[in-house]
């Protein structure tokens, strides 16, 4: 075989490879964004909400890593992240990471204890499981929110994850009296749903719905969410995301942000990030570092409000990896 038809050989494979590529993503993402369109219990919910102020936010799971990021850097969320963000990330690595999660949120008078288990070691079918319950006294939220999500790679660029959802939670509020009443609450069982796609050794890209059985609650929102995310070399991350509400409100309801990724000296990673809720008109800052080695990690993290309000955020983390 001469070199000419070698070449013409690989340029055709590399073709079909992309084309095969295209379809694939172009197939998976139709299949998500019918799944948001078309679950069975939103076209009879009426919304939530019927403004921005006052609406109460998604009790969504955060990771440290996440909150430090803004809305989470979907796109490179690997681990207890992906388990969060973005199931199709769970088949990222070789990993099997158990962690431990402290979650305090003095605005909504609440503490968050939980701990997750990932798995993308010991099979080609990635796994992981998280629970956290919450705690508060007369005032704030109380109850539990577990999931198990499962990831399956086609390739080391393209992978799809699928999560199973099971929360029940209530919010107390004091009246003029200085009694908590009943101010919400949210129980049953919803998933989320992503596609991962590397076309790149730089670039990242993900699509997912969040909650697409849609339990009629702006706690659990039925949400499309996109993530691109640029690696620069193994040292600096830089990602954006963009999230839609398409149940809170009689109309879609934006949320943007992102953030930035710096590791330093192999182990210690530096993180600062953004989030702007356009709907209910709130802007946050956060940020925070971690460390890492070949046996455990940990990841602190604040998120502050800086506009529409002065909600604080404090997340801390800390991860055992099984060998």
């Amino acid at each position: 075989m001469d070199l000419s038809t070698h070449m013409k050989r690989r340029l055709h494979s590399a073709r079909t490879a992309h084309r095969a590529l295209a379809c694939l993503v172009a197939l998976s993402s139709l299949c998500v964004l019918l799944l948001s369109a078309f679950s069975p219990t939103r076209a009879s919910a009426a919304p939530p909400c019927a403004q921005g102020k006052g609406c109460p936010v998604a009790m969504s799971a955060e990771t440290a890593r996440g909150l430090a990021l803004g809305t989470g850097m979907r796109a490179t969320a690997i681990s207890t992240s992906a388990l969060a963000y973005n199931p199709a990330g769970l088949a990222l690595g070789r990993l099997y990471h158990v962690e431990g999660v402290v979650d305090y949120i003095p605005g909504l008078h609440t503490v968050a204890l939980g701990g997750a288990v990932v798995d993308s070691s010991t099979s080609r079918l990635a796994a992981g499981f998280g629970l956290r319950g919450l705690l508060s006294g007369t005032e704030g939220f109380g109850g539990f929110d577990g999931r198990l999500g499962v990831a399956l790679p086609f390739s080391d660029a393209v992978s799809i994850g699928l999560s199973g959802r099971y929360l029940s939670l209530t919010e107390n509020r004091k009246d003029a009296a200085g009694v908590g009443k009943l101010a919400g609450k949210v129980s049953g069982f919803t998933m989320d749903a992503s596609l991962r796609v590397q076309p790149t050794q730089i670039l990242q890209l993900s699509l997912g719905t969040l909650n697409f059985i849609d339990l009629g609650s702006s706690y659990a929102p039925l949400m499309v969410s996109t993530s691109a995310a640029l690696a620069l070399g193994q040292v600096v991350n830089i990602g954006a995301d963009l999230l839609v509400d398409t149940s809170t409100f009689a109309k879609p309801a934006y949320l943007v942000g992102g953030g930035i990724e710096v590791l330093v000296g192999d182990s210690l990673p530096l993180r600062v990030g953004y989030i702007g809720d356009l709907q209910r008109k709130t802007h946050a800052i956060g940020g925070g570092l971690g460390y890492t080695d070949r046996f455990m990690g940990f990841d602190i993290s604040l998120q502050q409000q800086v506009y529409g309000g002065s909600d604080t955020r404090f997340m801390g983390a800390l991860r055992y990896y099984v060998h």
